[in-house]
């Protein structure tokens, strides 16, 4: 089963200025292998730097994804504890 959550994107090059935009991204929670604060974002968010309207005391997970012999990094909005829970939830589920 897939849980859904919001990735930051960067829309922008680095001569023009970095742009974030939000999207949601379904997940398998096998496939996360680590999940970490991410404070760069936590910082830009507190500086009104990323998306509109969002919430600036929201906080920020980096997510390594396995991809075989390799993993993808996202990420996405919720601190680390928050984002294990929604995880380990739908882990639970899944082994009923």
């Amino acid at each position: 089963m897939l849980v859904k959550l919001t990735e930051v994107c960067g829309t922008g090059a680095v001569t023009s200025g970095n742009r974030y935009s939000l999207r949601e991204v379904f997940i398998n929670p096998e496939h996360v292998i680590l999940v970490r604060e991410e404070h760069r974002y936590n910082n830009l968010n507190q500086d009104g730097l990323l998306a509109e309207g969002l919430d600036r005391s929201h906080r920020f997970s980096k997510l390594t994804i396995d991809k075989g012999s390799s993993g993808t990094e996202i990420i996405v909005i919720g601190d680390p504890l928050t984002i294990e829970g929604i995880l380990n939830s739908r882990r639970g589920l899944l082994r009923g």
